[in-house]
């Protein structure tokens, strides 16, 4: 089995959309590592509506916003289930980093896994000290 890594919306979203965007390239090399099957990139089933609602507000126009969200889709990442368990740990998390719960859902993915998270996120996640790597792009 592949290495898992978290990703979260910051990253996925320079995958449809790289206009402007800081550390597509960065972005970009993990995914090929997915794609090639060298790491197995995991998010939370939400991923996809972050990324559609980041696309609407991008700029885009409806049926481009489709377009990109079906492309998104043909990369298979591993989308799991928030549960109420997990939505639990998340709220704790954004509790005690001062983060939305939003962005505290990847952060538990990542400790649930035990893996490394990665973000472009730095605004949320630079001062965060946790058990697991938090990887900035």
């Amino acid at each position: 089995m592949n290495a898992p890594v978290v990703v979260d919306t910051s990253v996925a979203f320079k995958w449809v959309f790289q206009d402007g965007e800081d550390s597509v390239p960065e972005a970009m090399a993990l995914l090929d590592a997915h794609l090639a099957r060298r790491i197995l990139l995991v998010a939370p089933a939400t991923l996809p509506v972050e990324v559609a609602n980041g696309l609407r507000y991008s700029g885009l126009s409806a049926p481009d916003v489709l377009d990109a969200l079906e492309a998104f889709e043909q990369l298979h990442l591993e989308l799991i289930d928030a549960d109420t368990s997990r939505i639990g740990r998340a709220t704790s998390l954004a509790y005690t980093n001062d983060i939305t719960v939003y962005d505290a859902l990847f952060l538990a993915f990542a400790e649930e896994l035990g893996c490394p998270l990665v973000t472009a996120d730095h605004r949320a996640f630079a001062d965060i000290t946790t058990a697991v790597e938090i990887r900035l792009l």
